[in-house]
Order: structure tokens, then C-alpha cells, then sequence
């Protein structure tokens, strides 16, 4: 595979203000081939611009602290190199579908009431139980719950669907794939119960499956197919019961 062709320097266009107002340009140096996108915001803040605004913390990809959209794609500034990106002008603009703070600093917490609204939370069937309860290798469902997991409540998902954005109320793929998991795991009380919510107007159902949450996905979980196992959960199970 043809290596990409070493950048020294681009042009960063950073979206600023809650206001829509046109983005800012800055010149970056690009030191390595292993620059990140986190690595030029940075430099702008340390050298051009203190008053931009971002958030960071692990700078391992695993806080989720950083998503924005990168080049019109949702992905984490600490994960994403410059040079992956093949252009001199890397564009970067704060989540969709949520309320902008400050530059690219976005109000998170459309995005965790989803969670709330779903009852996305582990129920125990033994609450008073002090040890570990597992289920063991090879349980098919055990499987596809290891598939779906490892969500690191970035937004991304969230930001790159399209209903996030033109339907109030729309649980979206985070939440929804942890409800998936929460009624596979024969240790949650709550069970396929909790699809209920997923069968409503706000849930599964109105997933048109195009795929958006699963190509943005930083650690790669599979939401896209997570959806439709969820819509056959509903096609098949009494959720009521």
C-alpha cells in the first residue's frame, strides 16, 4: 500500500462560536508523520489562538473526550493523524445534533439523556449478591454482547445520524445498543422488557440502517448490526411478558 505523501504544514479550519460564523484559519506546522488532529489544535492554542475552545483528557482514544468532525466525518482529535487525511486543509467543526458551547465544545447532555430515557442501566436479578456472576464461554448471546461492546460515550454515533438531528426524541444508536445488550445478559432483571421502549416511535424502528453510526465508531463496535438484531428481538419476543 502507497505510503501517504509526507505534510509538513496545513491549513486548519476551525469552526469557532456558538454563531455559525465562518471558521477560522490557522497555519500549523505538521512535525511527524504521526501528528494527530489533537496535536494541531494544541499547537494553535499554545501558540495562535489561547481562547479556542476543545475538549481532551486520556489522549489514548478511550475517554471520548474529543470527537468532533474532521474533514465533514465524526472522529477523536487524539486518534486521528494528519497525514491519514491527505489533504493540506484539515476542516474541523464541533458534534451534530448538539447544543454548541464554545468552538467545538458541545453540550453532552441531549446525548446522555438518551440513556436516562431508555433505562439504559444494569438491573441485577440478585442485587445482594457480592460475587461475580458470568456468563460462560461460547453463550451465543455472551458473543454478541462482547460484539456490541465497548462503546466509550463519545457522540460520535449520535453526531453522524440522521435522525439525531431531525427527530426530537430519537434515543440513537448509542443507547439503543446498549439496551440490546441489557436484554441479552440473563443477569439484568429487566430482561427484553426493556425493548418496549425500543419498539416505540423513539427506538429501533425508525433506524433506516444506513450505516452512519457504524462507519464513525472510534472503537469499531458493530452498531449498525446491533440494530437489526434489535429489530428482530422485537419481531419475535413478547416484550410484554
Amino acid at each position: 500500500m502507497p505510503q501517504p505523501t509526507p505534510i509538513d504544514r496545513i491549513t486548519l479550519e476551525v469552526a469557532r462560536s456558538p454563531k455559525g460564523d465562518a471558521p477560522v484559519r490557522f497555519e500549523v506546522p505538521v512535525p511527524s508523520a504521526a501528528s494527530r488532529v489533537l496535536d494541531a489544535l494544541l499547537y494553535v492554542r499554545h501558540h495562535l489562538d489561547p481562547s479556542l475552545g476543545f475538549r481532551y483528557a486520556c489522549r489514548a482514544g478511550m475517554c471520548g473526550s474529543c470527537a468532533v468532525v474532521i474533514n465533514g466525518k465524526e472522529g477523536l482529535a487524539c486518534q486521528t493523524t494528519v497525514a491519514s487525511l491527505g489533504t493540506r486543509t484539515v476542516s474541523v467543526g464541533p458534534l451534530r445534533s448538539l447544543p454548541v458551547q464554545k468552538d467545538l465544545m458541545v453540550d453532552m447532555k441531549p446525548f446522555f439523556d438518551s440513556f436516562k430515557r431508555a433505562d439504559a442501566a444494569f438491573r441485577p436479578t440478585e442485587p445482594a449478591r457480592r460475587s461475580i456472576r458470568t456468563l460462560p464461554p461460547g453463550d451465543p448471546d455472551r458473543m454478541l454482547i462482547e460484539r456490541q461492546n465497548g462503546c466509550i460515550t463519545c457522540g460520535a454515533c449520535y453526531s453522524a445520524c440522521e435522525w439525531s438531528a431531525s427527530r426530537p426524541g430519537y434515543l440513537g444508536p448509542a443507547a439503543l445498543n446498549r439496551l440490546l445488550m441489557l436484554s441479552l445478559d440473563e443477569r439484568d432483571a429487566k430482561g427484553v422488557r426493556r425493548l418496549a421502549v425500543a419498539a416505540t416511535d423513539a427506538g429501533a424502528l425508525r433506524c433506516h440502517a444506513l450505516g452512519s453510526c457504524t462507519q464513525v465508531c472510534p472503537v469499531e463496535v458493530p452498531v449498525r448490526e446491533g440494530m437489526q438484531r434489535l429489530k428482530g428481538l422485537l419481531a419475535t419476543r413478547d416484550i410484554e411478558g
